[in-house]
């Protein structure tokens, strides 16, 4: 029996929302559940576990129905659905009463409830995040044991779920009959729990601090043993964050700046979005702007870290009594002792006193 496990698309997301990239992103996440369907059908999945987060919220009657459409054209497999955090379902949610294929099974509870799939030889235990909670893996563990003593118990057992305590996952699930436990969680990152439990992380990078790789897990498990005999991971994501850094110096002009950052970025991708770091020394006038690379790539954030070309003793010949020469004497003596901010804030004040004092060209 061959199945995909995946969690966290968050379908709505609007983590980029205010960039000029925002209404692509979004459909990047619509169309990720659909290369990841369309995933299933190549790789010849009998079943397809969503550990939650298919939502960032919880979603409309339209939104369901938009689902749908998309479950319906592979009615040869079988869907479990759970909801997580961010999609909790509530006493007023579309959910509670929509109709679903019969090969869709979107559990909407918070009590784990067991789903029998006979021509697969596998039976699925699974609970949604409620806005009461949801079940504990005490649950799990005692729902699984009953069902193993059930007339259609069947070979494959298979959990999915939500948490965040790996450790009591490990613990509470192994020995009880499980044959793969698919986990869910609210924070990112693929990671394998047990032998047994994995969570593949957000499909998609959810922040810059989340660089790892993100994908899906495809699995196969012996329907007649019930072991666990492959678990693998793909990567699938359409995009990363990506911190890019890039050196300047004194002698490289704007243009240069463009060519190197265009360079870079279509190195690495252009769906990929960035941070860049600008570091070096420039020269003092220089305008480091990238409007229009913003425009045409997703740079999320730009930071100069670099730092004015003075030529200290040039300067300080033609000002040895004023303020702009007491400035350079302070940053001169200080400059191994100082911290990067401090020396920042030093040459934003030679900077303004140069300019007020009327000094149209800079030494260098």
């Amino acid at each position: 029996m061959k199945f995909i496990h995946f969690n966290d698309i968050r379908i709505g997301n609007s983590s980029e929302s205010g960039t000029p990239w925002e209404s692509d992103r979004r459909l990047e996440l619509e169309d990720g559940f659909v290369r990841i369907i369309r995933e299933s059908e190549r790789y010849g999945a009998d079943l397809v576990l969503i550990a939650g987060g298919l939502f960032s919220h919880v979603p409309t009657t339209a939104e369901l129905d938009k689902m749908k459409a998309q479950f319906s054209r592979f009615p040869e497999r079988q869907f479990v659905i759970i909801a997580g955090e961010t999609e909790p379902v509530r006493r007023s949610s579309p959910l509670l009463s929509y109709a679903w294929p019969e090969h869709v099974h979107y559990v909407t509870g918070g009590q784990v409830q067991r789903i029998v799939f006979e021509n697969l030889h596998t039976e699925v235990y699974a609970a949604s995040v409620t806005e009461d909670g949801s079940a504990s893996i005490q649950d799990f563990a005692e729902a699984v044991r009953k069902g193993a003593e059930a007339e259609d118990a069947m070979p494959v057992r298979i959990a999915v779920l939500r948490s965040g305590d790996d450790s009591e996952i490990a613990d509470g699930l192994s020995g009880v009959g499980l044959s793969y436990v698919a986990v869910g969680s609210d924070r990112p990152g693929s990671r394998i729990i047990s032998a047994i439990a994995h969570c593949p992380g957000y499909f998609e990078p959810d922040s810059m601090g989340d660089n790892g790789t993100h994908g899906i897990l495809e699995g196969e498990i012996s329907d007649r043993s019930g072991v666990l005999e492959k678990i693998e991971f793909k990567p699938m994501a359409a995009a990363s964050y990506i911190p890019l850094r890039i050196s300047v110096s004194p002698d490289t002009t704007a243009e240069e700046i463009q060519k190197l950052v265009s360079r870079e970025i279509e190195k690495r991708g252009v769906a990929n979005i960035y941070r860049l770091k600008i570091t070096g020394t420039r020269e003092p006038d220089a305008d480091l702007t990238i409007g229009e690379l913003k425009r045409k790539y997703r740079i999320s954030e730009v930071i100069d870290e670099t730092e004015p070309g003075y030529d200290y003793q040039a300067l300080f010949a033609e000002h040895p009594q004023d303020m702009i020469g007491f400035y350079i004497s302070r940053i001169v003596s200080d400059k191994k002792e100082m911290s990067a901010v401090e020396k920042r804030a030093m040459y934003y004040g030679l900077d303004a006193l140069l300019h007020s004092t009327g000094k149209q060209e800079v030494s260098r």
